[in-house]
């Protein structure tokens, strides 16, 4: 009998993420919990550099993990990078749900590259504040793993963390 690639995929996630055992949506959401002996929440928590964090949430979602996974091979690469795009509250549940495609946000601001191709992606969370356009409050932080600088596909990246302030 043949594996699904869904099967294939959830044997090869990261370590951190939970089972799951059916995924109802695209994506689920995960607190990480904070403290000083929580890897995970001390990994994401760097990138802010002192800046109050409300709360970081682990992404799972399979599928898009998958591609991406499925692009890094086919591009034959083991550059990653992390990069941080910010969205505004309305949007999460959108950005979550289509890997950031800035064309269905309902609150548009400064979210797409000039070329027009792909989010804006930031290389710290310091710039995405100084740039952003909304107010703190309302402002969601998702960090991203990355395969180039300029990416051609949706599959070039995917979402690892929701940080809320």
């Amino acid at each position: 009998m043949e594996e699904s690639l869904l099967s294939f995929v959830m044997r090869n996630v990261p370590d951190e993420w939970e089972d799951v055992p059916v995924y109802n949506k695209s994506y689920e959401l995960f607190t990480v919990p904070p403290g000083l002996y929580s890897r995970e929440y001390q990994k994401v928590e760097q990138f802010f550099h002192g800046i109050k964090i409300g709360r970081i949430q682990r992404v799972q979602n399979p599928f898009q993990y998958g591609r991406y996974m499925l692009r890094r091979e086919m591009v034959r690469t083991n550059y990653e990078e992390i990069v941080f795009h910010g969205v505004h509250r309305d949007d999460i549940d959108t950005a979550l749900k289509f890997n950031c495609d800035y064309r269905r946000y309902t609150r548009t601001r400064v979210v797409a590259h000039s070329d027009g191709q792909h989010p804006l992606f930031y290389n710290s969370v310091s710039d995405l504040l100084n740039n952003a356009g909304y107010h703190i409050s309302d402002l969601r932080v998702l960090v991203l793993r990355i395969l180039t600088r300029k990416p051609k596909t949706q599959c070039d990246y995917y979402i690892e963390y929701l940080v809320r302030f």
